[in-house]
C-alpha cells in the first residue's frame, strides 16, 4: 500500500500573466518572482525567476508546465519542474484568484507531481523518489503546495 510523507512546502509569488497565446489550447505565461521550499530536510529559495506556462482547456481546466531553480541554504542548486499539474475549472477558485483571496487545501482540485534534479548526494532523496502535491491560493498572487513523498 502506498503511503504519503509530507516532505516540504512550496510557496511562490507569481507575476503576470502574459497572454493568452493564440495556440490551441491558449496558454498563459506567469513569472515566478519569489519562491521557497521548506521542510525538515530542505530550506531553499528561488535562485532566479522561473516560468509557469499554463494551458487553458475549453472547459477552463488549467494544465501547468513549470520550471524553477532553487539554491539551498547550504549552497546546492536544485531544479524543480512539473508538467503533471492540473487545476480543475471551479467558479470559487476563479473568484478567489481574481480577488486575491486565500483558499483552503481541498477547496479546489489543484494537484501536481514535481520532479527534482540535483547533483549533490546529500539531496539525492529528491531525485530518487516520487512526489505529489496539493495546492491552494495563499493570498494575492501567492500559491502554496504541500509536497508529499510516496513511500
Amino acid at each position: 500500500m502506498l503511503e504519503l510523507t509530507h516532505e516540504m512546502t512550496f510557496r511562490e509569488r507569481i507575476e503576470g500573466p502574459l497572454g493568452p497565446t493564440e495556440s490551441s489550447p491558449p496558454r498563459l505565461c506567469w513569472q515566478i518572482a519569489e519562491a521557497t521550499l521548506s521542510g525538515p530536510r530542505i530550506a531553499a529559495k528561488l535562485a532566479m525567476p522561473g516560468l509557469d506556462w499554463i494551458r487553458v482547456e475549453p472547459d477552463g481546466t488549467r494544465r501547468q508546465d513549470q520550471r524553477a531553480q532553487f539554491l539551498t541554504d547550504d549552497g546546492v542548486a536544485i531544479l524543480m519542474r512539473y508538467d503533471a499539474a492540473i487545476i480543475r475549472a471551479d467558479p470559487g477558485f476563479a473568484a478567489a484568484l481574481a480577488a486575491g483571496e486565500e483558499t483552503a487545501f481541498g477547496a479546489q482540485y489543484m494537484c501536481m507531481a514535481p520532479l527534482f534534479d540535483v547533483a549533490d548526494p546529500e539531496y539525492g532523496w529528491l531525485t530518487h523518489n516520487l512526489f505529489v502535491a496539493r495546492g491552494r491560493l495563499a493570498g494575492p498572487r501567492e500559491i502554496e503546495y504541500e509536497i508529499h513523498r510516496l513511500v
